[in-house]
């Protein structure tokens, strides 16, 4: 089969791999669509010690059951497929209370020798594949795992924080969005989000983002402070990761309130301990997305609740080089590249 390989950092190439089998209570999915994630560029630049050259990147996919393995019913042969790409061991402790992301043997698709979804073909457990209605394109279902993490992000708002809390959101990229439009069909008050590319601060804007503010131009945390009349917001949430960022959504949270962590574009941050400690402020990280955080997403994208199909722009698979090239010099308004083989 064909599948574009990360050769060398900062280098993809097409090549012929063997097309891997559906082992026992797995299947074999023909890949139709795949879409860069983030951390796939990381993966892509050499700054992510977990993907390294001669590995097939690519997880937020979606494709057609080929083959089952022993034990798997035939008949999801045929059937278009979303895929969770987090496998977990569901025998772990942490599986075994719901909170797959945190077993301590999960792996991913396109993530240390696990092959990934920019191929033909990709084998995946049966458990982890989930029909799709025909009303869903392939370029929608490609964002069911980002939205993935933004509904087991916001599951760590805690109740106190209110009905109808006030939040925040740094960042407007492909997880920005994606938190952007849950929190609103939350019920959340998102009072503003901040973006430096003034493309994607449109498109948070046409998303139904209050404010949208520039860090490059606006006094982000002053902007904050005056819409929430000097409180701050409820929940601050960062889904960029950087100093800068992180620093701000702690700036913009009220007394007690919550900041959620997902960005992780830089590796470490430094706080004021003494002051988010006397403000009893909550920081909570969040990573990935259990299996109900799946079904949420994939019922949310079946349900028509988000459209991001005026940002998303499908290639074939051969140009994964410029696209990659695109994401990180340019992406302009674009919250989605997805690749077809």
């Amino acid at each position: 089969m064909k599948a574009l390989v990360l050769s060398a950092f900062e280098k993809l190439e097409m090549q012929e791999r063997e097309t891997p089998h559906a082992a026992a209570g797995e299947v074999l999915v023909r890949v139709r669509a795949t879409g860069i994630c983030g951390s796939d560029v990381h993966g892509f630049l050499g700054h992510h010690a977990r993907r390294q050259p001669g590995l097939v990147l690519g997880h937020e996919t979606v494709g057609e059951v080929q083959a089952v393995g022993k034990g798997v019913d035939a008949s999801l042969v045929g059937s278009r497929v979303a895929v969770n790409p987090l496998i977990s061991c569901m025998k772990c402790r942490a599986c075994s209370a719901g909170r797959h992301n945190c077993c301590a043997q999960w792996q991913l698709l396109g993530l240390d020798q696990t092959a990934g979804a920019f191929a033909e073909a990709v084998t995946i457990p049966a458990r982890n594949v989930h029909p799709l209605p025909e009303h869903v394109t392939d370029a929608a279902a490609v964002m069911i795992e980002p939205l993935a993490n933004a509904f087991h992000l916001l599951s760590h708002i805690p109740a106190q924080a209110g009905l109808l809390p006030t939040a925040a959101i740094f960042g407007c990229g492909t997880l920005g969005a994606a938190i952007l439009s849950v929190a609103q069909a939350r019920g959340l008050q998102v009072v503003a989000q901040s973006e430096r590319n003034p493309q994607r601060a449109r498109v948070a804007a046409e998303l139904g983002a209050a404010r949208v503010l520039n860090p490059q131009q606006d006094d982000v945390v002053s902007a904050i402070m005056e819409a929430t009349g000097g409180r701050g917001v409820d929940v601050a949430i960062d889904a960029v990761g950087t100093q800068e960022t992180r620093s701000a959504a702690v700036k913009s949270v009220a007394r007690g309130g919550t900041v959620l962590l997902l960005g992780l574009d830089e590796m470490s941050s430094s706080f004021d301990f003494s002051d988010i400690m006397r403000r009893e402020v909550r920081l909570q990280c969040s990573f990935a997305y259990a299996e109900t955080d799946f079904a949420a997403a994939l019922d949310f994208v079946c349900r028509g609740a988000a459209d991001y199909s005026r940002w998303t722009d499908v290639l074939p698979m051969e140009h994964g080089q410029e696209a990659f090239e695109q994401l990180i010099k340019d992406p302009g308004d674009r919250l989605k590249l997805v690749l077809q083989p």
